[in-house]
């Protein structure tokens, strides 16, 4: 016997066809069905620093290029580093002896300085050279990049383009759709464009600067001559404790140090807190907490919470030909008693979705609200390859679970039925006797799977829309797929 208690034993097979453990799983709510995260859209909500939890806008965080200004990392061993206090003693005034004055030494009091330290490597920055600071947060000295400049105009230039390309598109798109023989303004009639209007009265350009900055670019030009390499470079004795690591290396992109005593701090990332969005029917699966010190969900639509849970609690040894026990113990999740039923997935009806009924303010709507188009979401769907060696024999009845009780987890008491079917219930687990056949025409060795449908009832809470404020109980299906190890040729003892 084998016991198995790994949710990855036992996989969900998604709208879209994928394979999931229900761990991984959304559930939407609206239109009913399971959710992987190939079938969501992620949104960024808002941005913050895992180490000092300083939450800002989307803005901020472009303009400080996604980084942290107060917290830093290792560049060794990509820790965060920690800010460690020290005492300066001032310097005393030197007295001039070949003068014959007579110097005064103030009493000054040590002065409290701040560097950075890394509790894993050892690494400070003193290592490299860095002056220590007044004060604990913030003020560290930023490198400049040598080709910042040469960057910002590349940046500038390109900027200049998209701008030119869409200010002609937008030409295009006007003279397309422009009526003949009636013209809203002057410049329809003559085909003087804004830009040649404002040119010609002697007023500055609208594009902001995109000509002039086209204008003066100056474009790279390509030389065949390099620097020389070293002398002693194939003599010299490499030191690798000198040299940095490609790891390193990468993690300064902007100037890539070669040695060590080149390494320094890097600005600690900045995290993001997203929310999930079903592709379908563009509702919210998850969304957090605006506060970057929450951990907790405003919408937290996981089928964890909505989608019947199967375990498998044991099972014999698979064998070719044979039949075999298998112990499954299913979990209603939610906090209303649920009918499930096993069915075999060929015997799964197709459901049709119904559709809603257009009307012009929902075409007006969606027109204007730029509704996602889920044509290519669609496109994608197939149907997965359960191959499945063995067959699970189902029962012809409909099983009962209770809802979930909090209370009752304390409860060791566990009713034990003397149906065939069902081993043991407890509040709202059950724990079913299955038989497991297994194909004669199946090699040794070959993985045993085991493929079921299950048929629960759902009791929705969210009201439909223009509809008056009452639950509607819905029967829904999940196919799930039972990975129970491989075929053997014998039993085990």
């Amino acid at each position: 016997m084998a016991y198995l208690t790994q949710p990855d034993y036992v996989k969900y097979v998604c709208s879209c066809g994928q394979l999931k453990p229900i761990t991984s799983l959304y559930f939407c709510r609206h239109c009913l069905k399971i959710r992987c995260g190939f079938c969501i859209c992620h949104e960024v909500d808002s941005h913050y620093c895992a180490n000092c939890l300083e939450n800002m806008p989307s803005s901020e965080a472009r303009l400080k290029k996604n980084r942290c200004s107060s917290c830093f990392d290792c560049p060794s061993c990509f820790h965060t580093l920690s800010t460690r206090a020290t005492l300066a003693q001032p310097r005393q005034p030197i007295q001039d002896v070949a003068a014959g004055g007579d110097a005064k030494v103030e009493n000054k009091q040590p002065k409290k300085m701040y560097y950075l330290s890394c509790f894993n490597c050892r690494w400070t920055s003193r290592d490299v050279g860095i002056p220590d600071q007044p004060v604990a947060s913030g003020g560290w000295p930023e490198r400049s990049n040598p080709s910042s400049t040469r960057v910002n105009q590349l940046l500038d230039y390109y900027k200049a383009i998209a701008l030119q390309e869409k200010q002609e598109k937008l030409e295009r798109e006007r003279k397309k759709f422009a009526i003949r023989g009636k013209y809203i303004t002057l410049t329809d009639k003559t085909g003087l464009t804004g830009a040649m209007a404002r040119n010609i009265a002697g007023l500055p350009s609208s594009d902001g600067g995109s000509s002039t900055a086209i204008a003066n670019f100056t474009a790279s030009q390509a030389t065949a001559l390099l620097e020389e390499l070293p002398e002693d470079i194939f003599s010299k004795d490499v030191n690798l404790k000198q040299i940095t690591s490609m790891p390193q290396r990468l993690a300064s992109p902007e100037w890539q140090p070669v040695s060590v005593s080149r390494l320094h701090p890097l600005a600690k990332l900045l995290s993001v807190k997203r929310s999930q969005r079903c592709r379908v029917c563009d509702h919210n699966l998850t969304k957090p907490e605006y506060n970057p010190g929450s951990i907790k969900f405003k919408i937290e639509l996981l089928a964890y919470y909505h989608v019947p849970e199967v375990k498998i609690i044991s099972y014999e040894t698979i064998k070719a030909g044979e039949k075999s026990a298998l112990l499954l113990k299913l979990t209603n999740p939610t906090v209303h008693e649920m009918q499930v039923r096993l069915l075999q997935p060929e015997d799964v009806p197709e459901v049709e979705e119904r559709e809603e009924p257009k009307s012009i303010e929902k075409s007006l709507e969606k027109s204007l609200n730029l509704e996602k188009d889920a044509s290519s979401y669609k496109a994608i769907e197939r149907v997965p390859n359960l191959s499945a060696c063995s067959r699970v024999t189902v029962p012809s009845v409909t099983l009962t679970v209770a809802q979930r009780d909090d209370a009752a987890e304390y409860d060791d008491d566990a009713q034990h039925d003397t149906n065939d079917i069902i081993l043991w219930r407890k509040s709202n687990k059950l724990a079913l006797r299955l038989e497991l056949t297994t194909d004669a025409s199946v090699a040794t060795g070959t993985p045993a799977n085991a493929a079921l449908t299950l048929q629960y009832s759902y009791r929705n809470t969210v009201p439909p829309s223009g509809a008056a404020t009452q639950h509607r109980d819905h029967t829904l299906y999940t196919t799930i797929l039972l990975d129970l190890g491989t075929v053997n040729a014998y039993s085990y003892l």
